[in-house]
């Protein structure tokens, strides 16, 4: 391999365990590109950090001893970068070229598979049915205010139904009437493991376990004419794994499976730079453009936005050094309620500036698919939608309880 396929992959998910009472960091690719994970002895993680595509075995061998003391073979650095070639965790061409044929499998089927059924949801139709009906039993809602105006976006969670199942449950059932007339869903879900500020669409559809919901080529197609194939399309076999917009997709359809409507589903990648560098998302071209086609596409036909995402993970399980004690969770909530507030006065530049002042302390990670669906329902009605909040909840993410997920539902109204 040349120097330049000496780069490990961005994105990836490593994890620490312990195996045979040694510490080992475990890699596997996220996107499913190959069923290989490596385990990484920890003395040897160094060599991962300078993997940046500049350096050649003689030379990530001298680094490796200078900065670290550590004196590896340039056969042992050689047999390692084998295995993470063969796992598709570098950036090269063996990688692109995985990556153009599964995409290709991937748009073959007549729907998207259902990737995470049997384990978050039943794959059956009717059983799926009983467990939301299960749900919105537990979980009775009042019908909001006459004069609300009309439903235009709706904050759903991604998380698994099991801790989050009561506010799907709260959000969704209180929507019901106002979905009747629903033509094009625009939803927005957060891409976990996107590039920096990306948008990318799908020309596939969407399946539930009540049927397929049509992805609307059209429009893909014409985000794509306008954007290119690279900035709508480039990482497209991220829609085959990620659970945002499935998760979100089965409420939906569960409450719509009787209405005639299309979807255009968009993951949104990382907004972090403009937490850690400052500027405004909006400001992006591409970014912009894509706000301007949707709002254009909105005042087309009756359109619901979703943004598929939840808000604070927080704890050791997402890298803080300490537990979420009580007291911590009763300040978690006081700062959610900033955020909720700024959703439900339909202000994404408030709602970026709350997580810009703490650092992305919370680390929301429905960031971006909320920050895109009040931005563009703000470009397309010329002012600010209001919104309801609907249910929120303190999720655990560690068997103790020392982490957690926050998430809620929002109705947004113009």
């Amino acid at each position: 391999m040349s120097v330049s396929n000496f780069k490990l992959r961005s994105s990836l998910d490593p994890k620490w365990i312990e195996h045979e009472g040694k510490d080992f960091l475990y890699l596997q690719d996220p996107l499913m590109l190959s069923e290989n994970s490596i385990l990484i002895p920890a003395p040897i993680v160094p060599l991962l950090r300078i993997l940046d595509g500049t350096k050649g075995l003689n030379e990530l061998k001298s680094t490796l001893q200078a900065s670290v003391g550590l004196d590896l073979s340039t056969q042992k650095i050689k047999d390692l970068l084998d295995q993470l070639d063969r796992a598709f965790l570098l950036d090269n061409s063996n990688l692109k070229q995985i990556i153009v044929k599964t995409t290709e499998e991937y748009r073959k089927p007549s729907s998207r598979l259902m990737m995470h059924s049997g384990k978050v949801y039943p794959e059956d139709k009717v059983k799926a049915m009983e467990m939301i009906l299960d749900f919105c039993e537990k979980n009775s809602m009042n019908s909001p205010p006459l004069d609300t105006g009309t439903l235009v976006g709706i904050l759903s969670p991604h998380i698994d139904f099991a801790r989050g199942g009561d506010t799907y449950a709260a959000t969704w059932q209180a929507a019901a009437l106002s979905l009747q007339d629903i033509e094009l869903v625009i939803i927005f879900g957060t891409d976990h493991y996107g590039g920096e500020s990306t948008i990318t669409s799908t020309l596939q559809n969407y399946a539930t376990p009540f049927g397929v919901i049509n992805t609307d080529i059209e429009l893909v197609e014409k985000l794509v004419k306008k954007l290119g194939p690279d900035a709508i399309l480039g990482e497209e076999l991220h829609h085959r794994s990620e659970h945002s917009i499935e998760l979100a997709s089965l409420w939906m359809h569960g409450f719509m499976k009787d209405i005639s409507f299309k979807m255009l589903p968009i993951l949104c990648g990382s907004f972090y730079k403009y937490i850690e560098n400052g500027g405004e998302p909006d400001k992006s071209p591409l970014i912009d453009e894509t706000i301007n086609i949707l709002s254009e596409i909105i005042h087309e036909r009756r359109t619901l936005i979703v943004a598929a995402g939840d808000l604070a993970h927080v704890g050791p399980v997402f890298g803080d050094n300490t537990q979420i004690v009580p007291a911590a969770r009763h300040s978690l909530g006081l700062h959610d309620d900033e955020s909720i507030a700024a959703i439900c006065e339909g202000d994404a530049d408030l709602f970026l500036q709350i997580s810009k002042l703490e650092a992305d302390k919370r680390r929301i990670c429905g960031l971006s698919p909320i920050y895109m669906m009040l931005k563009t329902i703000e470009r397309a009605y010329n002012k600010k939608p209001k919104g309801l909040s609907m249910g929120y909840d303190q999720c655990p993410a560690d068997d103790n309880g020392g982490s957690l997920v926050s998430i809620t539902g929002a109705m947004l109204y113009v």
